[in-house]
């Protein structure tokens, strides 16, 4: 039969947690004293039990080198492993860990005629989880015995709250929620529950096979009074601007601010980092990405501001940067021009790629490519150090092939940066498949997520320069690599007093997101034939176009959002104070008189107006809100708007 040998240096130590683990006492196991160098044993933030990582990244964590013994781990080899022992202990160890091959040295025992050879092959379970949850502090087994090791081994007896840890963890069956994170999950999801519950009572009969299926809700104005928290007559044409969270996602997040209330100490010392841990898992397997590879943001701005401004060292001489002037958004302009005037002593520069929307995709990715080979061949020797484009354009509201975009950018060595403030809930998105450098977005807009949340991406070759704004008690310089640095989550995770309740928040979002509006797929195939259809109709009512590729093979620009021209004179017929006032007439007629609203804006030298689908919206709000749409316009064609 073939055994195995496992080095074991943290409760595993303990001979009763093995022999809990294993099911067995273990007589015919042989156990040495042994040493892993090379290696740091760290503390696992929350947990009793410690995490083993290369001493390179456990310099890393603690945030300077390693002394000798700290770069040396005292465990236990075990040798004799069975296969079902194997099993035991790989399910115990979760998807946290991965049993890795190792090379240790046995120590000498006291028994004078014990020899050992110089070193033993064996396995160790290596930690694989996010190094951001790990503590800067060195894990002794000592201090384990002396305060823990009744969670692990029942001293104490059944009754012992602590009890049976070994057996919390084998119910996980391998996939490791730790302890702060599943206490504050559960009580949000008995809360959450509990209210769904209550507003659902009406469930699916169980199917053939005995599973219990929900009833999905049904989109539209039913959803909308049931979940949603418009004024009763308000038409809500405008999701992209600001977003919209459902009930049960806002009481959620209004039970985290009471949380924090009662007990601010408590919570922010003690309580939030769990909760911040698991909104930052969730979020990363949403855009598909490791979790120390993003962090949150109050909004795509500040995102946007935090990566060119942690840029700094990076910048050289005549450098320029690339942007969309037709179609970004303005604070992104504005930002963009900042980082130009605070360097004059780089004389950096902006390159503007004007766009034209409809455009192919394909002959967007060409002008940009066109850009790039203008500006290597204009002699000047300005190299096009980065380039800020758009996920889905705010004004027009359409989707630009950035993926494409991101591969070419790379092949000219050129680093990319997302603005991708209307893709989170909108668009999927896999940023390991697309791999920009930099991507943020708004998580309150279509992620149906409280206001103000955004998530930052980074990819890991880029970390060390990006530092949160304000700078906070984290802050450090750090080296470049490629493996990343999780101490630029740490940064982050705290700098400064702040309402973690919409961020904390997230989590709510996405479980209604799946348990009542049915998921991503079925949500953006509601949203997307909405607007579609609903632009079609506003622009029959308005006798004007949808801004849209004709064909298929152009790629589509409409998502959830949907452009419709405006029957009115030109733009450039009117001054800039008489574009002030249409302005402000646009927004008080349609929001006061006739209770909706859609943003105006210019593109090409024709007024159009943006309208959002999205799940508590249906075609009769289309229908009603091109109508208010039609007789705003039909006013300021009489010049209604001069006499106010």
């Amino acid at each position: 039969m073939t055994t195995h040998s496992l080095f074991f240096y943290g409760t595993l130590c303990h001979a009763a947690v093995l022999a809990r683990v294993l099911g067995h006492p273990g007589e015919a196991l042989a156990t040495k004293d042994a040493l892993l160098v090379d290696h740091a044993r760290l503390h696992v933030n929350g947990e009793d039990y410690p995490a083993v990582v290369r001493s390179a990244d456990g310099a890393k964590v603690l945030g300077r080198g390693l002394s000798k013994d700290e770069a040396s781990v005292r465990g236990v080899l075990v040798q004799g492993l069975t296969d079902d022992d194997i099993a035991l202990l790989d399910e115990f160890e979760g998807d946290e860990y991965t049993r890795a091959p190792c090379t240790v040295e046995p120590l000498p025992s006291a028994t004078p005629s014990d020899t050992l050879n110089s070193t033993a092959s064996a396995s160790v379970y290596l930690w694989t989880a996010p190094l951001s949850r790990l503590t800067p502090s060195i894990w002794t087994f000592e201090q384990f015995l002396r305060e823990s090791a009744h969670r692990w081994v029942g001293v104490g007896a059944e009754d012992n709250p602590d009890y049976a840890e070994v057996d919390r963890r084998r119910q996980m069956k391998g996939v490791i929620t730790p302890r702060g994170v599943q206490e504050s999950a559960e009580a949000a999801l008995e809360e959450v529950d509990a209210k769904l519950q209550a507003e659902q009572p009406a469930r699916a009969a169980p199917s053939a096979n005995g599973s219990a299926a929900k009833e999905l809700a049904s989109f539209g104005r039913s959803l909308r009074a049931k979940y949603f928290s418009h004024e009763a007559e308000w038409i809500p044409l405008n999701h992209g601007s600001y977003g919209a969270a459902p009930t049960p996602v806002l009481e959620r997040f209004r039970a985290l601010q009471d949380q924090a209330d009662a007990s601010a100490d408590r919570f922010m010392k003690t309580e939030y980092e769990a909760l911040l841990l698991e909104a930052r898992t969730r979020v990363a397997e949403f855009i598909d990405c490791d979790t120390d590879d993003v962090v949150f943001v109050t909004n795509a701005t500040t995102g946007v501001n935090t990566v060119l401004r942690g840029l700094t060292t990076e910048w050289r001489k005549g450098d320029r940067i690339l942007y969309f002037p037709t179609s970004i958004y303005n604070a992104c302009e504005r930002t963009l021009q900042y980082i130009v005037d605070s360097h004059p002593h780089l004389d950096l520069s902006l390159l503007p790629v004007p766009i034209t929307y409809p455009i192919s995709h394909a002959d967007l990715v060409s002008r940009v490519s066109d850009a790039l080979t203008a500006a290597e061949q204009d002699g000047t020797g300005r190299k096009v150090r980065l380039a800020l484009i758009d996920g889905i354009s705010a004004s027009p509201g359409v989707v630009v092939p950035w993926p494409e975009l991101v591969t070419l950018l790379r092949s000219r060595g050129v680093l990319s940066l997302v603005d991708a403030a209307h893709q989170f809930g909108q668009l999927s998105v896999s940023l390991r498949e697309s791999k920009p450098d930099f991507w943020v977005s708004n998580a309150h807009k279509w992620g149906l997520v409280p206001r103000t949340c955004a998530v930052l991406y980074v990819s890991k070759p880029w970390q060390h320069l990006v530092h949160s704004i304000p700078i906070g008690f984290s802050y450090q310089k750090r080296d470049p690599s490629v493996d990343g640095n999780p101490g630029w989550v740490k940064e982050f995770n705290w700098s400064g007093t702040i309402d973690w309740s919409p961020v904390l928040a997230t989590t709510a979002a996405l479980d209604f997101r799946r348990d009542v509006l049915g998921g991503e797929e079925r949500i953006y195939d509601y949203c997307h034939s909405l607007a579609l259809e609903g632009g079609e109709l506003v622009a029959q009512i308005l006798g004007t176009e949808v801004l849209r590729n004709e064909k298929a093979e152009d790629g589509e620009l409409t998502a959830c959002m949907v452009n419709v021209s405006l029957p009115l004179p030109a733009p450039s017929t009117y001054s800039p104070q008489s574009l002030s006032r249409l302005t402000a007439f646009w927004i008080s007629r349609l929001s006061t008189t006739h209770k909706t609203f859609a943003p105006l804006y210019v593109h090409d030298d024709t007024f159009w107006v943006r309208l959002s689908a999205q799940v508590y919206v249906e075609l009769l709000d289309f229908r009603e809100g091109g109508e208010a749409i039609r007789s705003v316009c039909d006013e300021i064609k009489r010049g209604e708007f001069k006499k106010v």
